[in-house]
């Protein structure tokens, strides 16, 4: 997998198959993102793996199956969703020496009951030619400053790559600032929240706003589809907050 996205693994049990077995994925990433991994895993080891796609309710659909769900493994993206799980009590530690020996501290969690693979930073995508590459000083924070009403879109807070976000700021702001920032990025929006963040640099090329918060992998996607290209060469990518905390990363 490229390091383009958080695909974190959590398993409802230690894994102790062996060649000729399978093993069972819930996936939020769709099967053709995964199989390179999942193929290469088959070829050294044997075990045949059975992903099963969900687009979203996979706690939902984990708990409601119980001690009988046959997922080994849990496979999604971004730090809220995992804790979803964490949370619901929906997974089990893992001991493994070589998730331990491979992935940093501060990519997993401190029970060993998820491991990060992947990250994605959160970015700020500006308008080429209406604003240009934003100042180095420029800060997630700036975002609700008054000089941008009206000039900003984004994709709903509700999503999950908003939500780590928002937890980041109230991590390093505290929850009185943060809900301040929160009003002025509401005050700031150019459109009611919509569409994923691809549909924000497609709104900021046809004129509706002049920033927008979006993952960097994304620009690399747009510029590679033939009707996508025109909207990522009309924004920059901006690695914000480099004065600061430094820019999200999921």
């Amino acid at each position: 997998m490229k390091n383009l996205l958080v695909a974190s693994v959590m398993t409802l049990g230690i894994m102790g198959a062996n060649a000729g077995e399978e093993v069972n994925v819930y996936s939020y990433r769709q099967t053709f993102l995964i199989e390179p991994m999942l193929s290469e895993f088959t070829k050294e080891t044997g075990i045949k793996v059975n992903v099963k796609f969900a687009q979203k309710g996979m706690a939902e659909k984990v708990k409601q199956e119980g001690e009988y769900s046959p997922a080994d493994v849990l496979l999604t993206v971004d730090i809220s969703r995992l804790m979803e799980l964490v949370n619901k009590d929906l997974v089990q530690p893992v001991d493994s020496i070589t998730l331990k020996n491979n992935v940093p501290d501060q990519y997993r969690d401190s029970g060993d009951r998820w491991f990060a693979l992947t990250t994605r930073a959160r970015t700020v995508y500006s308008s080429r030619y209406r604003v240009g590459m934003l100042d180095e000083s420029f800060d997630y924070m700036d975002l609700a400053k008054p000089k941008w009403k009206g000039k900003l879109c984004t994709r709903s807070g509700k999503h999950a790559y908003n939500v780590s976000l928002v937890s980041a700021i109230i991590a390093n702001h505290g929850e009185v600032k943060a809900k301040t920032w929160l009003e002025g990025v509401k005050a700031n929006l150019a459109r009611k929240p919509q569409g994923n963040d691809r549909g924000q640099v497609k709104a900021i090329s046809e004129g509706l706003c002049d920033l927008s918060l979006g993952n960097s992998y994304y620009l690399g996607k747009m510029l590679v589809d033939d009707e996508q290209k025109p909207w990522a060469n009309s924004v920059y990518l901006n690695y914000i907050g480099q004065k600061s905390n430094g820019t999200h990363v999921n």
